[in-house]
């Protein structure tokens, strides 16, 4: 019976599907405008997902200057990009951004307005 009952549950672990795993960074607006939306991609793809806001929260937005916690699904990948939406609708995207081994990313545009960040 219980050799019964334990391969019944190791043939119930295989069959799960892998979930993906809940990940969150810190993002710092040093940009020079409010951001009203942020989406995350694995770095060359166009599968873009909002940030998750909890239960019952509200997704505020971003003003220069200030910082928030992003969290979304991350798959295989580490790398990802990130575009934001500001409030004037315009939208930047930064790319190659190393979620895995960064918890505070800094998103900046730089003179000529290419996006640029700091990560770590």
């Amino acid at each position: 019976m219980r050799k019964t009952l334990m391969m019944a549950v190791a043939a119930i672990l295989v069959a799960t599907p892998a979930l993906a795993d809940e990940w969150d960074f810190v993002l710092i607006n040093s940009t020079a405008k409010e951001i009203k939306l942020v989406e995350l991609a694995p770095t060359g793809t166009q599968t873009w997902q909002p940030n998750k806001v909890a239960e019952g929260q509200k997704a505020g937005a971003l003003t220069p200057g200030k910082r928030g916690t992003i969290h979304f699904d991350r798959g295989e990948s580490c790398k990802y990009d990130l575009k934001a939406t500001f409030v004037d609708d315009t939208t930047l995207i930064w790319t190659g951004i190393n979620v895995c081994d960064n918890a505070y990313v800094t998103l900046k545009v730089n003179a000529s307005g290419a996006p640029t960040f700091t990560a770590n």
